[in-house]
């Protein structure tokens, strides 16, 4: 009788499952590929019904604060509610796969919520001083959002706080944790699901160069790929999607605080 393959360190993937085959990592690839599509268009919608929104209550004479920069002169808040579609794009496919996506958490303890606190705490230490590095050289990595987001919470701090805080941990851990990183996962493939989950992350926070060089561009999506990395890692070895929504939540919070303190 041949020996059941190891599958120790392997998440939620039955023992009795067959390996995977190129065939089934075209299927995981072209499950993941519909997945993009669906949230892309579910924040473009969402973003744009906000948009309009927002432009409808300006012309009608509310007052929604002023412009922010780099958004064509929409009110600087869009920023922050066009998190609430990023959140409904991770509700929308966690209600699709939710069936599909049975786990089996480590119960909470102490030393879990210390690790998460831990580990969000140190991949933000180590990103700033991953910018502060790569600065000496005369490079600016910084991300793209940090203009619009500190223009956001000058107009708005209590919205932009909850929305960094709360919604854009909860949507985003959904889309590339709870349903892209676990179907990997379940396939036996943990470490490519890793790796693209992360990469994806990164790319949704910097989505295209710009004006900039393609190095820096590159240089900018590495910190955003790290704290993927990371989140990845504590939903690997948990198995809840509440380690990295707080681990997520923990990194937004200290980021708005240090750039709240650091626009005084």
């Amino acid at each position: 009788m041949a020996a059941a393959p190891d599958h120790a360190g392997q998440p939620s993937a039955p023992l009795d499952e067959p390996r995977p085959t190129s065939a089934s990592l075209w299927r995981l690839s072209g499950a993941t590929l519909l997945d993009a599509v669906i949230a892309v268009t579910v924040v473009f919608a969402g973003s744009l019904i906000i948009g309009l929104m927002l432009g409808g209550l300006r012309t009608a004479g509310v007052d929604v604060g002023p412009p922010g920069p780099g958004i064509a002169g929409m009110p600087a808040i869009l920023i922050p509610l066009a998190l609430l579609a990023t959140l409904g794009a991770g509700v929308t496919l966690w209600l699709l796969h939710r069936r599909r996506l049975p786990s089996a958490p480590r119960p909470w303890t102490g030393g879990l919520f210390a690790t998460i606190v831990l580990a969000a705490v140190a991949i933000q230490a180590l990103a700033f001083g991953y910018y502060h590095l790569v600065g000496l050289f005369g490079l600016q990595v910084m991300g793209t959002n940090i203009d619009p987001v500190l223009s956001a919470y000058n107009a708005s701090p209590l919205l932009t706080a909850l929305m960094v805080v709360i919604a854009a941990p909860v949507g985003e851990e959904l889309l590339f944790r709870r349903v892209c990183l676990h179907r990997f996962a379940q396939a036996g493939r943990p470490l490519l699901g890793l790796v693209l989950s992360s990469t994806l992350f990164a790319l949704l926070h910097q989505p295209l160069p710009g004006e900039r060089d393609l190095l820096v561009w590159l240089l900018m999506l590495v910190p955003y790929a790290a704290i993927g990395g990371v989140l990845g890692q504590l939903y690997l070895r948990t198995g809840r999607i509440e380690a990295p929504i707080l681990g997520h939540a923990i990194i937004n919070a200290l980021g708005i605080a240090t750039l709240a303190i650091g626009s005084r």
